[in-house]
């Protein structure tokens, strides 16, 4: 390579990589590359083309007639269906030549460069090695200077691959660590609610900073796998159907069957789940859903929507999806520490309360009670007629029927009610702010409950229990959490032996 062109390519060289940092982003540095390239090279004029996430993008300098730009663009076309750098000479004097910008991953470019003056050959492709790397796109330079030799070029092309291949790694380690720091965010934001639905808000949050929507749901697949509880976003708000949706015929229970994502772009023109119709109704017209997976299980499934129709497709799952698994694995750690903590205070048998949390309760309890100067009350209950039906059809029959009694109890006091299972066939229920009259009108209601009830009537045995009450209350009748216990145990036991001398 003469000396001339060894400089001119050394001083290109140069200007690209210095007007290319890896951290800067493709559109923004062409401009600056191509002034560099045409100083160093003593061109006054030039185009350069090359994609950015698959976006031509184009700078120009220089190419004011129009006849002159057209000339460039040929070259480029040239490099490209060529495949090979090349120079050739102009009509009237001058050269254009041309070079193809690839990368390992795919086309990036072209380089090609034109300028006046010179002895060469006639226009078209000339020397330079073959280099099928899926080129497009090109650089044209005019300028009054020597004409650089095909290898040059090419050095030019080259030096341009290695400085979009650095820039689009770095914008991939940047976006990765974008993602990241997201997936941390959401993380955080997940882990710091005490259960799904508390967490709601945080994910929400950090959610909507990455994809837009109106509406968000988590919804999870319950553990005997025949439902779908829902937690929804805005608060109140659920998945068009409810809080509890069945798996079969819902969008996200196929999303759980299937292990798939689905989206619906216009919920006007799309029917294609049970919910569809409601979630029209209120408004939603596009909505996707995406698989949680955690664990190498589907445990439920994520519902984005929009009141807009066309807003999301399966690029926007593919770009979400990594990020939901993430979700997904704290989602499901929040549900394995609440199952834990509802363990902990939950009886095994029946829907109550066990009887290590009733103490711990009724302590917080009556601290509240000497605090504002309130009351609250007791009522201790223990089956009558209950080891008859152990004796004669079972233990499992007779756990049933405790099932059964703890059921009734459920339904029938207030929310701010605990009720309990205290241990064989003996319940309780602490009733806060409730004072002795009301805990009696209650005890008698529950009584009557459980009393009326036929219990067994799948199996068709058909028996019936009764109920000793007793009802303390405090700090009327008890100073103290033991001495409201035994008082209430001590009138249960009353009641007991009153009712069997009737």
């Amino acid at each position: 390579m003469p000396v001339a062109d060894a400089d001119r390519g050394l001083a290109a060289l140069l200007a690209v990589a210095e007007a290319f940092p890896p951290q800067r982003g493709v559109a923004e540095a062409l401009a600056d590359v191509l002034r560099g390239v045409i100083e160093a090279m003593g061109a006054d004029g030039g185009a350069l083309m090359v994609r950015d996430a698959g976006e031509p993008c184009l700078a120009e300098q220089g190419l004011t007639a129009e006849s002159r730009r057209e000339e460039v663009l040929d070259a480029l076309r040239l490099a490209v269906e060529g495949g090979s750098a090349w120079v050739a000479g102009r009509e009237g004097g001058g050269w254009v030549g041309a070079a193809p910008v690839g990368s390992a991953d795919g086309p990036y470019g072209g380089l090609g460069a034109e300028e006046p003056g010179g002895d060469v050959a006639p226009m078209g492709p000339a020397t330079g090695s073959a280099r099928r790397r899926n080129p497009m796109g090109g650089l044209a330079l005019t300028g009054p200077v020597g004409v650089p030799m095909a290898a040059l070029l090419q050095a030019l092309a080259r030096q341009l691959e290695l400085s979009l291949e650095a820039a689009h790694r770095f914008a991939e380690l940047r976006a990765a660590a974008s993602r990241i720091n997201l997936a941390n965010r959401m993380t955080a934001a997940i882990t710091s609610g005490s259960d799904p639905r508390a967490a709601m808000p945080g994910f929400a949050r950090e959610l909507k900073g990455f994809v837009e929507f109106d509406r968000l749901a988590c919804a999870f697949v319950n553990d005997s796998g025949d439902y779908i509880e829902v937690c929804g976003y805005p608060d109140q708000s659920s998945w068009g159907i409810g809080d509890v949706i069945p798996v079969v015929g819902s969008g996200p229970g196929s999303v759980v069957m299937e292990d798939r994502a689905f989206v619906v772009t216009d919920l006007l023109h799309q029917h294609r789940f049970i919910e569809d119709m409601r979630l029209l109704e209120e408004g939603l017209r596009s909505y996707m859903l995406l698989p949680l997976n955690a664990r190498g299980r589907t445990v439920g499934a994520l519902a984005i929507g929009s009141d807009t129709e066309n807003v999301y497709g399966e690029d926007d799952v593919a770009r979400l999806q990594p990020l939901v698994d993430h979700a997904a694995l704290a989602f499901d750690n929040v549900r394995l520490l609440q199952k834990s903590r509802e363990l902990s205070i939950t009886d095994e048998l029946t829907p109550l309360y066990n009887a290590r949390f009733f103490h711990q309760i009724l302590e917080r309890e009556i601290k509240l009670v000497d605090r504002y100067k309130s009351v609250l009350s007791v009522v201790f209950i223990d089956l009558d007629r209950f080891k008859p039906v152990n004796d004669k059809w079972g233990h499992l029959r007779g756990s049933r029927v405790l099932r059964e009694v703890g059921f009734l109890l459920r339904s029938a006091v207030r929310e701010t009610d605990y009720p309990v299972r205290y241990g064989g066939d003996e319940f309780c229920v602490i009733l806060p702010q409730t004072d002795g009259p009301a805990a009696r009108a209650l005890s008698e209601k529950l009584r009557s409950m459980v009393e009326e009830h036929i219990y067994l009537q799948e199996e068709g045995i058909n028996v019936r229990v009764g109920a000793s009450l007793g009802i303390a209350s405090y700090p009327e009748e008890a100073k103290s959490k033991e001495a409201l216990i035994r008082l209430a145990d001590e009138r249960m036991y009353q009641d007991k032996g009153e009712r069997h001398t009737r």
